[in-house]
């Protein structure tokens, strides 16, 4: 090689690695074949992160519907278009369960975290990182001379509800420490306030009542019940942007008032949503289940779920994550079939979802 093209290629070489220098220092990269990722000191646009989110958006829209593709035709195999075989006879026959019909397969385009104590109390939550992300209100000098709180209307900041307290309120107490733009709305008639977990400092931002959540009105009845739309008007909210659920069987009826009384409520594509933006939920399926004619005591089948089910996806709910409550069965009880599911939703077709607006 002569002393030319060596000087020549030193040159190129030095070239490239200023370049690649540069590129590494500002988090770019001018070959057109490599990732640009962003930097810490140059973030991604918004119409970028926009991008990006309806993407992966779509993508869980496509897994979901083979989801529903898939279980419609499970349950088609089963000769009585299945209650929930859970009989070990039937499980020979058709080696499923009611929830296998239910996976969880829209996947959160977000962080996942467990929010609250391990094991029961705790929730999964979709997206908790974006939550933390929006600002808390700032309090004006009237609210410290009245020793009021910086929320000045019943929507401000984030509306959480929470149905079934049973003393144990780690999830809302881990929830209001983490996001000081939250207040909580609670309700059990079953006990007579929060649980020890929530510190003092906090319980400025929540609320309690010692009422149900039911299908109906019946606010005179001992125990007192409500329907969500009611409380709802009550507090002056029109948006829900977080509501956990654990009420013990009486979820289906409930959500059937809620679903009724929103169904004219239309999105962008005139379809149904509900004005909800993630719900934490435990289902029951009671003590016994009615298959091929034979009563177990219950009154939960695949038809009653699978259309309750199909009705939420109609208006907008998409399950991000399952997880099944083994703990009656830890505990060696007999009918040791998984008869407890805790499921998240987002409304994926909702605008009004904070999760949506990165």
């Amino acid at each position: 090689m002569s002393r030319g093209v060596r000087i020549i290629t030193v040159i190129v070489i030095v070239i490239i690695l200023i370049v690649a220098f540069n590129n590494e220092k500002t988090g770019g990269t001018s070959f057109p074949y490599l990732p640009v990722l962003p930097s810490r000191t140059s973030p991604p646009t918004s119409a970028f992160l926009q991008s990006w989110l309806g993407e992966r958006m779509a993508l869980s829209e496509k897994a979901w519907l083979k989801s529903v593709e898939g279980r419609d035709q499970m349950a088609a195999q089963h000769p009585d278009y299945p209650k929930i075989p859970f009989y070990p006879t039937d499980f020979l026959k058709y080696p499923y369960t009611i929830w296998d019909f239910f996976p969880a397969t829209w996947t959160c385009p977000h962080d996942v975290q467990r929010v609250g104590r391990l094991g029961d109390g705790g929730k999964w939550v979709c997206g908790m990182s974006v939550y933390e992300s929006l600002s808390a209100p700032k309090a004006t000098q009237e609210n410290v001379e009245k020793r009021e709180t910086a929320f000045s209307a019943p929507d401000d900041g984030l509306v959480i509800y929470s149905f079934g307290i049973n003393a144990e309120s780690s999830f809302e107490a881990e929830m209001l420490e983490r996001l000081p733009n939250a207040r909580i709305w609670g309700y059990d008639f079953s006990v007579s306030g929060w649980g020890p977990q929530i510190a003092a400092k906090y319980r400025d931002r929540t609320f309690f009542k010692k009422i149900g959540l039911g299908k109906a009105d019946k606010h005179d009845s001992s125990p007192p019940f409500w329907t969500l739309p009611s409380l709802m008007k009550l507090n002056k909210h029109n948006y829900i942007d977080i509501l956990k659920i654990d009420i013990e069987g009486s979820e289906y009826d409930a959500l059937d008032t809620m679903m009724d009384a929103f169904d004219n409520m239309r999105s962008a594509s005139g379809s149904s949503v509900l004005p909800i933006g993630q719900v934490m939920i435990e289902l029951h399926l009671g003590d016994g289940i009615n298959l091929n004619g034979r009563d177990g005591g219950g009154n939960v089948d695949y038809g009653r779920f699978s259309k309750w089910w199909a009705r939420l996806e109609k208006m907008g709910m998409r399950p991000v994550w399952m997880e099944i409550n083994l703990f009656a069965i830890t505990l060696g009880n007999t009918k040791s079939d998984p008869r407890c599911t805790e499921y998240v939703w987002v409304n994926a077709k909702d605008k009004k979802n904070v999760l949506w607006k990165v």
